[in-house]
């Protein structure tokens, strides 16, 4: 199995945020992912999709996928709108944005964190009871998405802006640790590795900007100059998962050598 994540991709109406064009870094995200990694089997948006929820975000969003030959599944973040998302690409309105599907072995869970009108997460509202039923279903190894990370960081900006209730979540993941090989959520815009109820989870860097780590204060410290990231997730029959994050921005030399 060979997954591509892309997160936080904020792509704002105006095309412009801390001096870049996010929609202009997505679009070459796409491109280098489908130049390097055409062979995956799926893409996985990881939310904040756009920046402030609008019908002419969602439409460049469209636009930016339409000519990505991959099959790709989308999650909403804080920064979305379920009822925008929903008119741009189908479904009911008011309906979460959550699915499962089946990949090389696997079966993906994604979940919506979305909270309208909240930066912070939650999986209330039978979000949580859908979780444990489908990994409760399952009959191969899953992986869980969603947007908010589903575990205190330590970084005090975020953690004020996380999920609303890990301890719930850990509960049902502990309860099926057995079938959950990893979870994998955004939000954070940096790498982070963490482990909840035993599962290893990853968080994924944006596309659009970077952030860096501050721990002793809450306050965002956002890199800009930073390549933008997306990652390559690589699963064997056996169910071991590696996961790559891609520097796709970089512009330094790159140089081969023989082993």
């Amino acid at each position: 199995m060979k997954l591509l994540l892309f997160s936080d991709l904020h792509l704002p109406a105006d095309r412009r945020m801390k001096g870049r064009d996010p929609v202009e870094s997505f679009q070459e995200a796409l491109a280098h992912a489908h130049a390097h990694h055409g062979d995956a089997d799926l893409a996985v948006l990881l939310g904040d999709l756009v920046d402030s929820g609008s019908a002419e975000e969602y439409r460049l969003l469209a636009e930016s996928l339409r000519g990505f030959a991959l099959p790709w599944q989308a999650l909403i973040g804080n920064h979305d709108d379920r009822a925008a998302f929903r008119a741009a690409f189908g479904g009911g309105a008011s309906d979460p944005v959550q699915a499962v599907r089946d990949v090389e072995g696997y079966r993906l869970v994604f979940l919506d964190s979305h909270v309208p009108g909240q930066s912070g997460g939650s999986l209330s509202d039978g979000r949580l009871d859908w979780l444990a039923a489908t990994l409760a279903a399952a009959d191969r190894p899953c992986l869980v998405f969603l947007h908010h990370p589903p575990v205190p960081v330590g970084l005090p900006a975020f953690d004020a802006i996380g999920l609303d209730d890990p301890a719930a979540f850990a509960t049902v993941l502990g309860a099926h640790r057995d079938k959950v090989r990893q979870i994998v959520f955004g939000h954070c815009h940096m790498p982070i590795s963490a482990v909840v109820a035993g599962v290893p989870a990853v968080g994924i860097g944006s596309t659009a900007y970077r952030a860096l780590p501050n721990f002793s204060e809450p306050r965002f410290t956002d890199a800009p100059d930073l390549p933008p990231v997306y990652a390559v997730v690589l699963g064997d029959a056996g169910g071991g998962l590696v996961t790559h994050t891609i520097e796709y921005g970089s512009l330094g030399a790159v140089i081969s050598t023989a082993p």
